[in-house]
Order: structure tokens, then C-alpha cells, then sequence
């Protein structure tokens, strides 16, 4: 889980004020540089392929139980069907890629259910939640709030002309707008907390 685990570390360095690619004096600005940096420029536009769904310490607990079973039955698959879960920057789209592949349901289906999830197509929705989560719980911090008042900052700037404010504003929308479609909802935020340890481990962050 390379990707989960760069945005967390970006966050939390914002956090830490260690990072260096920060064009404001706010946290949130750096913030929203850190994630165009992880998810691309064109995030805001772009919806997410599975949807997030509500987390429970119970959900949570399950995930972290069936990831290491779920991968090495994908892992079993892979030569039969060409996808690799492998390593890059992105493996949750390699996960996704299984969804499209028929004949390995049956077995991606039976070891999720052998752990309280309907099927393979549910298990993903929570390991893109879980992971979501774990990244922003790990290193986001009060995010919205810091936006908002990098946007403040903005609109108070008195050596900004008016054109320059005008083009901050619209990278602000911009990037707010991308982490709508990211930011995970507090519940499930709530849910990960407690486990941040073993996710780590689990997400190759540790």
C-alpha cells in the first residue's frame, strides 16, 4: 500500500512543518500540495472507482483479521489471470482490476466470507475505506478547518493584488474539491485510531 502509506507520511510532515514544498504559511495549503503530490493533479476531476463505506471497530478488526489470507489468494491467482497486486505506487487499482476478472470470484468471494464479508467486492470497498482512513488518521489532522483558513488567509492578504488572490482562490477551490472526493468521513477516522499500529504493518508503513 506505497500510496496510502506517501500520503500519510506527506501529511504528517506538513504537520510537523518539515515540509518543504509549502507555497503558504498555512498548514492546510502545504496540505493541499501533499495531496496533488500522492494522487495527481487531476484527482479533483477523477471519481473514485469504489466508493468508501461506513467503518466500525468490528469492520476494522475483520479487514486486518482477512488482508493477509485475501492477498495470498489473489497472490495464488495471479499467474493464472495476469494481475499482480504487487508493490507500486498504487496497488488499490490492482486490487480493483480482480473485480473485472470472472472466474476468480469464486474464490476471492469465499476466503472474504469466510470473515464476515458478503464477497470480494465488499472486502474492497473496506480496505479503500480502511486505507482512506488510516492516511488521514495517521497525518491529516483537522484538514477542513485548515483549509478554511488558508482561504481566510488568502482574502486578508494585503501584499496579494487582487488577480493574485483570484488565482490562489480558484488552486484552493480546486484542491478542496479533490479532497471532497477523498476525505473520509469522521466515523471512519474514529473507527482506524485504535489499530494505527497494526495498519502500519499491514500497509507497509511501520
Amino acid at each position: 500500500m506505497v500510496r496510502v502509506a506517501k500520503l500519510a507520511r506527506r501529511l504528517a510532515l506538513v504537520r510537523e512543518g518539515k515540509d518543504l514544498a509549502r507555497p503558504f504559511k498555512t498548514t492546510a495549503a502545504a496540505i493541499v500540495v501533499a495531496l496533488t503530490s500522492v494522487f495527481g493533479s487531476q484527482a479533483a476531476a477523477q471519481a473514485p472507482t469504489v466508493e468508501q463505506v461506513a467503518l466500525t471497530p468490528e469492520i476494522v478488526e475483520a479487514f486486518i483479521a482477512s488482508y493477509p489470507d485475501v492477498r495470498q489468494t489473489a497472490d495464488g491467482l495471479s499467474a493464472q489471470y495476469g494481475v499482480d497486486v504487487g508493490d507500486g505506487d498504487d496497488p488499490s487499482t490492482a486490487w480493483q482490476a480482480w473485480l473485472a476478472v470472472t472466474g476468480a470470484q469464486n474464490a476471492l468471494n469465499a476466503v472474504c466470507q469466510n470473515y464476515g464479508f458478503t464477497g470480494f467486492q465488499q472486502w474492497l470497498q473496506v480496505m479503500v475505506s480502511v486505507a482512506t482512513a488510516y492516511a488521514f488518521a495517521t497525518g491529516g489532522g483537522d484538514v477542513p478547518g485548515e483549509m478554511a483558513a488558508a482561504i481566510q488567509q488568502i482574502q486578508d492578504d494585503p501584499n496579494m493584488t487582487e488577480a493574485q488572490k483570484q488565482m490562489m482562490m480558484e488552486q484552493m477551490q480546486a484542491s478542496m474539491a479533490m479532497m471532497g472526493a477523498i476525505m473520509p468521513p469522521q466515523q471512519n477516522i474514529d473507527a482506524v485510531t485504535p489499530y494505527v499500529d497494526q495498519l502500519a504493518v499491514l500497509f507497509d508503513d511501520a
